[in-house]
């Protein structure tokens, strides 16, 4: 069967291309991987995201936090080797990051904040997910990634695993939304796809098929 199948138009990406797109998106606007309270991150820039720090009655300006993620890194369907935790099912992907929480440990008498000592762990995150697609109009949309599901290996007890591997999935959701792949990367010049099969994931490319 020919690689356009019942249809006229064949497109893929590439784990590789869509991994370059990735760091230099994440290297560029670093404000979506990089959040902190104004102790970690005094304001908001290209490089980090300034966010509220988490109120507490008698914690004087609250407790300062930061949260950080690595650049991550996707292996599509198949896997592509390697010791993964998650291995990637048929039409999803896996993706591996790091994520160093901090907190702002600090003492205090009374309204005198005293000291802050910042304290920090780095964690290991595997998660896995699914390319969806948001479909507006012939040849207008875009594909983007979703996570379903993230592991945290080593961490106990499993109480302790489950509240910070969901805090990590809703950050990582929400860092990685912000990566999408309009159809007019999968377009040849002026001939926009109309999409009519996929996002599929296989043979380590996304894969849509349509017609122009």
């Amino acid at each position: 069967m020919s690689l356009t199948q019942a249809h006229h138009v064949f497109a893929g990406v590439s784990e590789g291309a869509i991994n370059t797109l990735l760091k230099a998106l994440c290297t560029v606007r670093g404000h979506y991987i990089n959040y902190g309270s104004s102790s970690f991150v005094p304001a908001t820039t290209a490089a980090a995201t300034n966010m509220g720090p988490i109120p507490f009655p008698g914690v004087p300006g609250g407790i300062q936090w930061a949260v950080s993620l690595s650049i991550p890194i996707l292996d599509l369907f198949p896997p592509s080797g390697g010791l993964s935790p998650l291995p990637p099912a048929p039409n999803t992907f896996n993706v591996h990051t790091q994520a160093t929480i901090q907190i702002g440990c600090a003492t205090w008498q009374g309204n005198d904040r005293g000291q802050m000592t910042p304290l920090k762990t780095v964690l290991d995150v595997w998660a896995l997910g699914e390319i969806v697609s948001t479909y507006s109009g012939p040849g207008t949309g875009f594909v983007s990634l979703k996570v379903d599901k993230v592991l945290l290996p080593g961490i106990s007890p499993n109480s302790l695993e489950h509240v910070l591997e969901c805090l990590l999935r809703m950050v990582l959701a929400a860092a990685l939304q912000n990566v999408t792949l309009p159809f007019h990367t999968f377009s040849l010049g002026a001939f926009q796809l109309i999409l009519e099969q996929g996002p599929e994931i296989a043979d380590n490319q996304v894969k849509v098929w349509g017609s122009i």
